[in-house]
């Protein structure tokens, strides 16, 4: 099993490492093995990041973005105003643009030989990302989703690892294995599996109240699928219990205003609210690691800053040593 950090290429991240040597001495002297990187837009790798630090490419992802895959000019109007506006967001103004922009990150990363990329199946759009009323189903996102997976992989000359990140909107979630398998089935690219995100696993179940549900849960949807989870290969390791904080916003959702840009900025401190990335520190963690033993192992946290980086990463894997999921 190989473990990594969470890294994006923005500056606020690239901003704490002095440089290269630094960057690496961060995670290796933790014993983790590298980074899964985001590139966010840029077309190389950060100068203080080499290819020999990065075991995986996190590919870029939009919350919202069926409606441009479906060519629904009337749904893309109701969310963005005017095609100017939609066509800034995804780079273009219709499905190319997204398959564009995904073709140059599979590049990167086979050119790099990273050991695997992630994608993530979800269907958001702004407002119901606060009302949990999805316009679209799991079924339609995930059918779309395979749609271009398949567009982007077949008869192409990689080697990594094409992994499918959950989420808690519409898409893969998880907690329905039909869906699963379908998916599993209807990918045609040999090296495909699943990045289970173990966080917005847990926020699929509102009820939760601590982390010790919280595994309980996790393992109760693992048992569901089965021997599905053999596609499980990764996992982006963290926790949120927040549940009672989304019942409260659905039962009495803000107005968004202004245009799209500022509406979009309206809902990063609610989406963090939600999904914040702590340690998942309970004790049978551990042990649900061993249960998926994953080849790939991400401590997937955010913080502000090196010193509460650091601090996080330390609970993340004194709990796990303690408890026998890593040596």
């Amino acid at each position: 099993m190989k473990t990594t950090i969470n890294i994006t290429a923005t500056s606020q991240d690239m901003d704490r490492f002095a440089d290269c040597e630094t960057l690496k001495r961060f995670y290796s002297e933790k014993g983790i093995d590298g980074l899964e990187l985001m590139l966010c837009g840029e077309k190389t790798f950060p100068e203080k990041i080499t290819s020999n630090d990065v075991l995986g490419i996190h590919l870029n992802f939009f919350p919202s973005w069926l409606d441009l895959w479906n060519d629904d000019r009337q749904a893309l109007i109701e969310e963005y105003g005017d095609e100017k506006i939609w066509t800034e967001h995804y780079g273009g103004k219709d499905k190319n643009a997204l398959l564009t922009k995904w073709e140059e990150e599979l590049e990167i990363a086979h050119q790099a030989g990273v050991r695997y990329v992630v994608f993530h199946v979800s269907e958001c759009r702004l407002d119901e990302c606060y009302t949990y009323r999805f316009r679209h189903t799991d079924e339609e996102v995930c059918t779309a989703a395979c749609e271009i997976i398949n567009r982007l992989l077949d008869k192409k000359p990689y080697q990594f690892y094409f992994l499918v990140e959950n989420l808690w909107w519409s898409g893969l979630t998880m907690t329905r294995p039909q869906i699963v398998k379908d998916m599993m089935e209807e990918i045609h690219y040999k090296n495909k599996g699943i990045m289970l995100d173990t966080g917005h696993l847990l926020h699929t179940n509102l009820d939760l109240k601590d982390q010790d549900e919280g595994v309980e849960y996790i393992n109760h949807i693992l048992d569901k699928n089965g021997e599905l989870c053999s596609f499980i290969k990764g996992i982006h390791l963290n926790q949120s219990i927040t549940g009672d904080y989304v019942k409260k916003v659905i039962q009495n959702p803000p107005t968004l205003n202004g245009n799209y840009w500022q509406r979009l900025m309206q809902t990063y401190p609610h989406i963090f609210q939600i999904d914040n990335h702590k340690p998942f520190t309970a004790d049978k963690v551990a042990r649900l690691v061993q249960r998926i033993s994953p080849e790939f192992l991400t401590f997937e946290l955010i913080t502000n800053n090196n010193a509460e980086h650091e601090q996080a990463l330390k609970k993340q894997l004194e709990s796990l040593k303690r408890n026998g999921g890593i040596r």
